[in-house]
């Protein structure tokens, strides 16, 4: 008799593990509580496998949340990233001693080909697509895969052994592995984020040091020598550590320094580029291919692969991302800054005045620091979507009143580009995630780039 599997959210993760699943042979329950059009109008990539493995007998329950009874059926459960672990069903799976993985672990399980993976607060999915690029051109076959929105689980079955899976892992990943082991790890920085689901800044980051627990020996992980926790994090680890600056030589690991990016390898110190020369810019983006860098080299990974694609890698969409220069105003799209510590950056970034489109879902983050840059950089902020009372709020807490309140982001477009002068920057970097008004942040920056396009064609 089949192994029977319960597969819990039907986006691009849980069908991908649905299908992999289904392919090996296993019997599998697909189930989501949003209704199917709901979830076929947000992710409508996966409309053509999900009706595929309908046509193979997969029992799917969408709309309703799944009977709890349904637990004494199932061998094992696998679970999508943005499914919390308390709902009924999965808790339920814990009390009977069913087995709870993610897709990660999932895949880590069924390949033989060795995983680099890489977390942090902010800069992961750039991080992430720049070392895969890396990878592959040194003339290694490649998966860029994970959080970034590509599921581990569409390529586990013709990974070879001599390949390699860079993963994006976020810390809702983190949070259902058991063996997952990846040979090279990286913790970029770490920040307030997600305290909606964790609370506390000690439970966000006892969920990203999971990255490191099953590594041992020639494992290795990257930390970040300028950040604090991340450092104080890495001495728990029980594996090789290599390190990345932007401010200081590391003993083991890359750093800037003199307007270049060096590695430092057992005191043999060996040049990479130049700053100048690299293709994504700003000091945050240099943090991102130290570690790249950093994850590459001692990968095995030849210099040469390492310097040319610093210097080709253009950037990843929504981040930072150069949309339109109308009447002399830049327009930015940074609609992955879902949280301050990411719209800190990307307004540090800015050389030029700055019009700020921000606001959100509320993730239960304190504004004060962002609010401290915001009086330094920020010419008018216009505030859109549920948290904009409160960043409202925290503004005039701290003395900055140049905020205006908008109702969708129509308005909120056409606000900032009256504001604007020739010679400023309209920069979307809205300190919080999407989901009070769209299903997620790309979906937030197409309607932004939509909306700016409009304004330079009338």
């Amino acid at each position: 008799m089949s192994e029977k599997i319960l597969v819990i959210g039907a986006a691009r993760s849980g069908v991908a593990v649905s299908k992999l699943l289904m392919d090996c042979g296993k019997s599998v329950i697909l189930t989501d509580n949003r209704p199917e059009d709901v979830v076929l109008a947000e992710f409508p990539q996966v409309r053509e496998t999900l009706a595929e493995l309908e046509e193979k007998g997969i029992k799917t329950i969408f709309g309703r949340q799944i009977d709890t009874r349904v637990i004494n059926e199932i061998d094992r459960v696998v679970t999508s990233p943005g499914v919390p672990l308390t709902i009924p069903i999965i808790a339920e799976a814990y009390r009977c001693g069913v087995p709870v993985i993610g897709e990660a672990e999932l895949a880590y399980c069924m390949t033989k080909a060795p995983f680099v993976a890489i977390t942090g607060t902010n800069g992961k999915t750039t991080t992430t697509t720049l070392t895969g690029e890396i990878f592959k051109n040194s003339g290694r076959k490649t998966y860029t895969v994970g959080n970034i929105g590509d599921p581990i689980s569409n390529y586990v079955m013709e990974a070879a052994p001599e390949d390699v899976f860079v993963a994006e892992i976020s810390a809702f990943q983190l949070e259902t592995i058991n063996k997952f082991r990846p040979v090279a790890s990286a913790i970029l920085n770490l920040s307030p984020d997600h305290m909606d689901r964790y609370g506390t800044m000690e439970n966000y980051i006892a969920a990203k040091a999971r990255i490191f627990e099953n590594q041992r020996g020639e494992d290795f992980l990257v930390l970040n020598a300028d950040d604090e926790q991340v450092c104080e994090l890495g001495r728990q680890a029980q594996c090789r550590k290599y390190y990345f600056s932007l401010d200081k030589k590391v003993a083991q690991g890359a750093y800037a320094m003199d307007g270049g990016i060096f590695i430092n390898d057992n005191e043999s110190v060996i040049p990479i580029c130049r700053i100048e020369e690299m293709g994504i810019k700003g000091p945050h983006n240099v943090q991102n291919a130290l570690a790249a860098t950093v994850l590459a080299y001692f990968m095995g990974v030849d210099v040469v692969s390492i310097a040319e694609t610093l210097k080709s890698f253009g950037g990843v969409e929504h981040r930072q991302e150069f949309v339109a220069t109308i009447g002399g105003v830049d327009y930015i799209n940074d609609s992955k800054g879902t949280n301050t510590n990411a719209a800190i950056v990307a307004l540090n970034a800015m050389t030029k005045p700055v019009i700020l489109i921000a606001g959100g879902y509320d993730k239960k983050e304190d504004y004060s620091e962002f609010i401290e840059v915001v009086r330094k950089k920020v010419k008018r902020m216009v505030l859109v979507g549920a948290t904009a009372p409160q960043i409202e709020a925290a503004a005039e807490s701290q003395g900055y009143y140049s905020t205006v309140r908008v109702g969708d982001y129509d308005e909120a477009v056409k606000v900032a580009s009256e504001c604007a002068a020739p010679g400023d920057v309209v920069l979307l970097s809205p300190a919080c995630a999407s989901w009070d008004m769209f299903d997620n942040f790309e979906i937030r920056g197409q309607v932004f780039k939509d909306l700016v396009k409009r304004i330079g064609s009338s």
